[in-house]
């Protein structure tokens, strides 16, 4: 009797097995006439019936079947699995450990490479929309999937990076760009993205370093020398920023920003009192042209338009100071005011071009005032003071 029951029980036990084995020959046929809807009814059910769930072509077509659930054009099908794309890949992947006999190798292969290309596809679209970080993921995805049949797979690799940047998570960007700086990837950009990453975190030194390693690989390239720029710029180093800008001019003499950059560089020389008088008299002298190169391109530009009537304004009251140290009734007073009153002049234009391209800053306004009352100019006086009272 107890051996009946045992033999009743394996022949339930086979017909249990076999029924699972059809249902997932059912997905297979189901796929195969793209209907999904029962593909995937199938297939799941053999996904969780332990005589199939754990073999290689169950979880082969388990993975068809959702890619093909992913990629499908009607809309119905697609919502069966928001999430169908992620798990085709672990069915994939699971079907790659058990598929000792590799009797899914070549088809495993092409349609591993299918999902990594729609991970790859997916990020893009995420960057698009500036979902920065789910774009990061996305070509993480595709670069595991591209890497699990060996090499480097650089374009997502640097793909996931510039999305981690712009997502703000500079720990995984630094990542990615440094294994393909040591893999030796070609592409200038690399270098400044990642001396722009050290100089947000004010590791100005590491920044440097990685720009010195760029520009001996692309000593020509613009983005480089500009990122290196900013590193001397941000470290406080007005000369040796000054030297990669005029490298920049050298590339392009049409930038109105580089000029204005570089004007800007000269003037905190020039109001630098521990350099020599000469000195300052000469970056005064380059920071003037700068800032009229910068306007001649773009005339416009309020900065450049404001600093520039702010550098006239600032020589003044060093002429001033010059004339205050003189004895009284020293003949040199006159000439020294003189010329005070000349740089005031030279100021009026470009402040007044300021304060007309940006009213609601009153910066050029109060500086107006001052030079207004100076002259005399009485009646341009009550106009500024009525635009300050607004």
């Amino acid at each position: 009797m107890k051996r009946l029951i045992f033999v009743l029980m394996a022949i339930l036990g086979y017909f249990s097995a076999d029924a699972q084995s059809a249902k997932v020959q059912s997905a297979i046929n189901y796929l195969r006439n793209g209907k999904l809807d029962k593909a995937k009814e199938n297939i799941d059910a053999a996904m969780t019936n332990p005589a199939t769930m754990d073999k290689a072509k169950t979880l082969f077509y388990y993975g068809n079947v959702y890619l093909n659930i992913y990629m499908s054009p009607d809309e119905a099908y697609k919502n069966l699995a928001p999430d169908a794309l992620e798990i085709a890949y672990n069915a994939y992947k699971k079907t790659k450990e058990l598929d000792t006999k590799e009797e899914f190798k070549n088809e495993l292969q092409i349609n591993t490479l299918i999902i990594a290309e729609q991970f790859f596809n997916k990020a893009v679209g995420a960057f698009e929309e500036t979902q920065y970080l789910k774009a990061r993921d996305g070509f993480m995805a595709a670069k595991e999937v591209n890497e699990s049949y060996g090499g480097i797979d650089t374009l997502s690799t640097y793909y996931g990076g510039i999305s981690a940047e712009y997502g703000g998570d500079t720990t995984t960007a630094l990542n990615l760009y440094q294994s393909l700086i040591d893999a030796g990837y070609k592409e200038p950009n690399l270098y400044a993205s990642v001396a722009n990453i050290y100089k947000g975190l004010k590791q100005y030194d590491k920044g440097l370093e990685v720009c010195a390693k760029g520009l001996e690989m692309f000593p020509e390239d613009f983005n480089i020398i500009i990122s290196e720029t900013n590193l001397y710029l941000a470290n406080g180093n007005s000369e040796m920023a000054i030297k990669d800008l005029q490298r920049a001019l050298e590339k392009t003499k049409d930038n109105p920003t580089i000029y204005f950059a570089v004007g800007v560089q000269y003037n905190i020389i020039s109001d630098d009192t521990t350099k020599s008088e000469t000195v300052r008299q000469e970056s005064f002298l380059m920071a003037e042209k700068a800032y009229l190169d910068a306007i001649r391109l773009d005339s416009v530009y309020y900065d450049a338009n404001y600093n520039l009537g702010a550098l006239y304004v600032n020589k003044v009251a060093s002429i001033v100071e010059k004339a205050n140290a003189l004895p009284l009734g020293d003949p040199g007073y006159d000439p020294l005011k003189k010329e005070a009153d000349q740089m005031l002049l030279k100021a009026i234009p470009y402040l007044e071009k300021a304060a007309s391209l940006n009213p609601e800053d009153k910066n050029a306004l109060i500086s107006l005032k001052e030079i207004y009352a100076r002259l005399g100019m009485y009646e341009k006086l009550k106009d500024v003071d009525a635009k300050l009272q607004e």
